[in-house]
This record gives C-alpha cells, sequence and structure tokens, in this order.
C-alpha cells in the first residue's frame, strides 16, 4: 500500500467510490452526516456530466449487475510493521459467502479485472474456495438436510 499512501485523500475516494473519512458513498449529502451503508446512486452526475461514483471505481465495478450475483462480503483489515523502505505492511483479507461461485462470483471478479482502479494499489496474494454446509434448523444439526 506505500503507492496508496502517497494518492491524495480525492483520488483514495475516487479510487474506491466511497468517502475514506467514513466509508459513505461519493453521493452520500451532506458529507457530515453521510454513513457507509447510505445507498448509493450510481446515476448520479456531476455538473460536468460524469458519474459521482467513477465508473472505474472499486464500488461501481464490485457491484452485483444481475440479482443473482448478490453476494454476502465481509472484509479484514491488517497492520503489521513495515518491512525494508516500505512504508506499511498491512492490507486486507476478503471473505465472500455465495451459493454458486461461477454464477455469483466470478461475473464480479471479471468486472474487477477489466476495470477496477484499486488494481492499481493492491496485490492479490491467495485465494481459496471452501464448500460450508447449510445451516439448519432448531433442534437439527449442521448439514442435517444434506443427510436426511
Amino acid at each position: 500500500l506505500d503507492k496508496w499512501d502517497r494518492l491524495d485523500r480525492s483520488g483514495r475516494d475516487q479510487a474506491v467510490g466511497r468517502f475514506q473519512s467514513n466509508g459513505a458513498p461519493l453521493t452520500s449529502s451532506p458529507h457530515e452526516q453521510a454513513a457507509e451503508f447510505d445507498e448509493p446512486d450510481f446515476e448520479a452526475k456531476t455538473s460536468t456530466g460524469f458519474t459521482v461514483i467513477p465508473e472505474f471505481s472499486h464500488m461501481a465495478r464490485a457491484r452485483p449487475v444481475e440479482a443473482g450475483e448478490r453476494i454476502f462480503r465481509r472484509a479484514y483489515n491488517y497492520q503489521g510493521p513495515p518491512v525494508g523502505d516500505e512504508l506499511s505492511e498491512s492490507g486486507l483479507i476478503f471473505v465472500s459467502y455465495q451459493a454458486d461461485v461461477e454464477r455469483q462470483f466470478v461475473p464480479i471478479q471479471r468486472r474487477l479485472d477489466e476495470l477496477d482502479l484499486l488494481n492499481e494499489w493492491t496485490t492479490p496474494i491467495g485465494s481459496a474456495v471452501f464448500a460450508l454446509p447449510p445451516g439448519c434448523a432448531e433442534g437439527g444439526f449442521i448439514g442435517d438436510t444434506l443427510l436426511t
């Protein structure tokens, strides 16, 4: 993230599609009352006709295009000590849950690969897919719908 840390606040906001100060979408208004879970308006335009949330932003590229692409996702930041001449040794562990990796996760990843400006500052270092059994009703057990 050394190059990311050198980017100005406005540039980081544009790359992500959110205000770095509070996580609110760039279309939240007024900024003082904006919140992370405000609904973004991907059609909102600036006075010069550009979209407020840029098409190249991570937020715009990662959003589901088809209803069936919606996934549950969570990110966890970590911070380690700098190594050598680096300014930081920090990163993000991204976890997502979906019923169908090919139908939900892969299309989102393809859009991110095509245009996500955040790719300029990030380096993926690993990936894995795990199958989790379905939950259960009260009195049942994990995976009982698979076994009964």
